[in-house]
């Protein structure tokens, strides 16, 4: 069979396609090329790139974006703005893509694998797993914490009807409160012009939410928010709900839209508005526009924070997987 095994660059990532010019098939924002460069950008210069390419009989079968230091490759990117990884690949062509991964790796003198976190579902472990057992490596997979996801039915009713009783009265009970507080608005931020005024917005409300939160929105961390607005935006990914009271911004979310799921990577509020549970409302709001807009997944990504078990949310198991030859 012709594999061929190439290195690519990161401006080689947004023009790569696969067969029947189909971009990306994971399910998975944090492998796509916006997210990538976004975080390259601002991240990558400490670190050693190194995007692999397979080719099957002159189509491509999959794409490894790793960085590699001292003999061992990981994901690109970081857990700290990262929920989890995966490869790329074609479905019809992963046990020869991970195969050639493997034999490539090994051969230019990478001896460790480190990848961390992935789903259950992932090709990693559906696909690398095995193929690192054929071929003799050293395998091991260990628990990672989790995730938080549900599946959302046809209508809002629908979903407030799975509820448990008690949520579900909550859940009425927050919204009422809420548009009896004042006026209430829900802008939504899609297109490439919007992002960066949105962005403003957002930013000014996730630093005022939480202490945490603002220690951690580096100057740095807020650059690659703002670049990966961008990005995000002109694959057509990027969802920012914006919330005001009375025309005063008081939440909003950070969401992102791939295949048939929303993820909801991050959200910010105003503390004026706490009484309200304006947190809890904004999230509420992003997943009723998500049922209207026909998506059939709400991924809350990582972390077991308990709101997201009030509003349906169900846990996925993540893994770390390490492979040594």
């Amino acid at each position: 069979m012709d594999v061929r095994v190439t290195p690519v660059t990161m401006s080689d990532l947004p023009g790569l396609r696969f067969p029947g010019d189909q971009p990306w098939p994971q399910r998975n924002p944090f492998v796509t090329p916006a997210w990538l460069t976004a975080w390259w950008t601002y991240f990558g210069r400490n670190h050693r790139p190194l995007i692999l390419r397979v080719d099957v009989r002159g189509r491509m079968a999959g794409v490894a974006p790793l960085m590699v230091q001292n003999g061992t490759a990981r994901f690109m990117g970081s857990e700290d703005l990262c929920d989890h990884g995966d490869f790329p690949s074609n479905p019809f062509h992963r046990e020869v893509f991970f195969s050639a991964l493997l034999r490539h790796l090994k051969d230019m003198g990478v001896h460790r694998l480190m990848l961390a976190s992935v789903r259950p579902d992932s090709a990693v472990l559906r696909w690398i797993v095995p193929a690192a057992h054929a071929a003799g490596c050293r395998v091991s997979v260990l628990p990672k914490g989790v995730s938080m996801e549900m599946g959302l039915p046809a209508s809002w009713e629908a979903y407030l009807g799975a509820l448990e009783g008690k949520q579900r009265h909550e859940v009425r009970r927050k919204l009422r409160r809420a548009s009896e507080a004042g006026r209430m608005t829900l802008r939504t931020v899609q297109h490439a012009a919007e992002a960066s005024a949105g962005m403003d917005g957002f930013l000014r409300l996730f630093r005022r939410s939480r202490p945490d939160k603002r220690r951690f929105l580096t100057p740095e961390r807020e650059a690659f928010f703002r670049a990966l607005a961008d990005e995000l935006s002109r694959a057509g990914m990027l969802r920012l709900n914006l919330i005001e009271i009375d025309n005063r911004p008081a939440a909003a979310t950070f969401c992102v839209h791939l295949g048939n799921t929303t993820y909801l990577y991050n959200s910010g509020f105003d503390p004026v508005f706490r009484d309200i549970s304006i947190g809890i409302v904004s999230k509420l709001m992003s997943i009723r526009e998500s049922i209207e807009n026909g998506f059939e997944v709400y991924d809350f990504l990582n972390g077991t924070e308990r709101y997201k078990y009030r509003l349906g949310g169900k846990e996925v198991s993540l893994s770390s997987c390490v492979v040594e030859w």
